[in-house]
């Protein structure tokens, strides 16, 4: 698993869209897929402003470990659907 695979389903577990977060962020859609594919970097800036938007941590978005799967109630990431 990717790191940003979790910010990926909590995302998409609230609802919340790309372009909806996108517009919030005032960065594109494309560049936000780009980061939950793991195909871009996430600077710090925007992870706060993402965490922010999404009432996470910006630790949550940069550590993908137990402690953070559990906080979220999330065991297992094989089946999702992207």
């Amino acid at each position: 698993m990717y790191k940003y695979e979790l910010f990926h389903f909590i995302r998409k577990n609230r609802k919340i869209s790309l372009d909806d977060l996108s517009k919030k962020l005032g960065v594109s859609k494309s560049y936000l897929s780009l980061i939950e594919k793991g195909s871009r970097k996430l600077s710090y800036d925007l992870a706060v402003r993402i965490a922010l938007c999404m009432e996470m941590t910006p630790d949550d978005l940069f550590f993908d470990d137990h402690k953070i799967r559990r906080k979220y109630k999330v065991d297992k990431l094989d089946n999702f659907e992207y």
